[in-house]
This record gives structure tokens, sequence and C-alpha cells, in this order.
């Protein structure tokens, strides 16, 4: 057992100068290849043209290009990509958050059954849709959406059904 463990420390050890002087063998968030897949004339630059065939590079590409040159290079396209992924998962999980914590409230309200009332997130605005045995019900509903934390806005597609 402990030579089968040297032999691959040894093989282990062996390989890290390799991966160290190839960047491209540690491609941690893999956008590697992403990149020299957009890079069409091979020049280890994204002009505009290259950059904006992916969406977010179409409408922040002046903000990835740090020095202004009107090209990304690999770290600044990897540092946008990053960011903006970042962003995008925070704005997932917040949505996300929302949601449960109007379902939960629902869930306390009598009356308000939170199966029978859809909650929809999007960037802060919440849709509510689904049906209520009254008009109260439906303003309540309304309400207990429209107070939770982050909510921007609130849409009702409620219906009342008696």
């Amino acid at each position: 057992m402990k030579l089968a463990w040297i032999l691959l420390m040894t093989v282990g050890l062996q390989a890290a100068p390799a991966l160290a002087a190839n960047p491209d063998l540690i491609d941690q968030n893999g956008f590697r290849a992403a990149y020299k897949q957009l890079d069409i004339d091979n020049n280890g630059r994204l002009s505009f043209a290259e950059a904006s065939k992916e969406k977010i590079f179409a409408d922040g590409f002046s903000k990835a290009d740090k020095n202004k040159n009107n090209t990304l290079n690999y770290d600044e396209y990897a540092s946008y990509k990053s960011q903006q992924q970042d962003k995008e998962s925070r704005r997932v999980v917040s949505d996300s958050t929302i949601t449960s914590k109007i379902k939960s409230k629902f869930l306390l309200e009598k009356g308000l059954s939170s199966f029978k009332v859809s909650v929809e997130t999007k960037d802060g605005m919440v849709i509510l849709s689904g049906f209520v045995d009254n008009e109260a019900l439906k303003t309540r509903a309304e309400q207990i959406a429209a107070s939770v934390s982050g909510v921007k806005s609130v849409k009702s597609a409620l219906v009342v059904k008696p």
C-alpha cells in the first residue's frame, strides 16, 4: 500500500512542472476552451465581433476591456465572464429566497393555501397565479408578497374561485 502511494506521489510530482508550464492544462473555470473557440483569427485577443457572439460581451464588451485597447485578452475575458456568472448566481439565489419566504408566509396564513397559489420571482419581480376563495385572500396574498424583503413589484394573476 505504501509503495503504491509513493509511486502515485512520484508520478504526481513529476507531472506538476508540466501543468505549471502549460496553463491550458489547468483551466479552473473552463473558460479557456470557449475563449479559443471565439478567437477566430487565432491572435490571442478577441475583437468586439468575436466576443459579442456571447451575449454578455455584446452588452458588456467595453466594461470587460479594462485596458481600453478594443480587444479582450484572456484575463479580461475570464474576469468579466466570471463576474457576470457570479452576479447571475446571486440573483438566482436571491429570487429563490424571495419565493421561499413568500410561500412560507402563505403556509402561515389561514385560508391561503400555498399549494393553490404559484409564486414565481425574476429579478425581484413576483408573479402570483392560481386560485383563492375570495377577494380578501387575493388582496392578502398580494400584501404578503409585497412585504417580503427584496421584492420590487408584485403582479397578481390570482383568480377568485369560490
